[in-house]
């Protein structure tokens, strides 16, 4: 009786397990290897994962930070839980080859902007509302993905906006301030991947903000290990 017991919640944890992960399998999902907008991770919407995202990106020391130098060779910066978070230099030209563990979900940053209570015009907001609206007055376009070549359709359902967040910097950060610790709000487009299948893979990201004068162009070369 106490192994099959065990074989039970075996076999629970397991259907609960993939059940997370594989949510962009459920009907209407035109997009099989991707999440759907609405899904929760590990407890977490879109939104709340793009605030983990600058929470991590904003406490990186400039000469650590992914987004301002390096290979990308390291694209997943941090592992939260069973959640990589993929952060590489945008402007970077070559394309971008690094490796995964198999059975890792990933969180990727098409572009996305912040605002905060500790930078000038035109990231600058002194309270939630005015933080809210800055982020929300960056307009992306232009919005392209693909994985192994095959298009992502509805990519303007996956711009979403993050709940107000606080932050901590380092002395040497990517913000290029004295006051070490704030409030933002992120607004962008981002993708959550199911766990990609052991062998090689192909990530093409586009996008632009026209405000800023920015575009992102990326090709990853992604190896996900078994």
């Amino acid at each position: 009786m106490k192994r099959y017991r065990i074989h039970i919640v075996v076999l629970v944890t397991v259907i609960l397990l993939v059940t997370t992960v594989s949510i962009a399998s459920s009907r209407g999902n035109l997009n099989p290897r991707i999440l759907p907008p609405n899904s929760r991770v590990q407890g977490l919407t879109y939104g709340e994962w793009s605030a983990r995202w600058w929470q991590y990106v904003l406490s990186t020391p400039t000469p650590q930070n992914p987004l301002v130098g390096g290979t990308g060779n390291r694209c997943v910066f941090q592992r939260v839980g069973n959640v990589g978070l993929v952060a590489v230099d945008p402007t970077l030209v070559e394309p971008i080859q690094c490796e995964v563990p198999a059975g890792m979900t990933l969180y990727l940053d098409i572009l996305s902007a912040e605002c905060s209570t500790v930078e000038e015009e035109p990231f600058y907001g002194g309270n939630e509302e005015e933080l809210r609206a800055c982020a929300l007055s960056f307009t992306f376009t232009d919005l392209q993905a693909s994985i192994d070549g095959v298009a992502v359709k509805n990519l303007d359902q996956y711009i979403h906006t993050s709940p107000l967040f606080e932050f901590t910097l380092p002395e040497d950060n990517i913000l290029f301030t004295n006051e070490l610790t704030g409030k933002s709000i992120s607004n962008g487009a981002h993708l959550i991947l199911a766990p990609l299948s052991p062998g090689e893979h192909a990530i093409y990201l586009h996008a632009s903000v026209p405000d800023l004068d920015f575009t992102v162009d990326m090709n990853i070369e992604l190896t996900v290990t078994r």
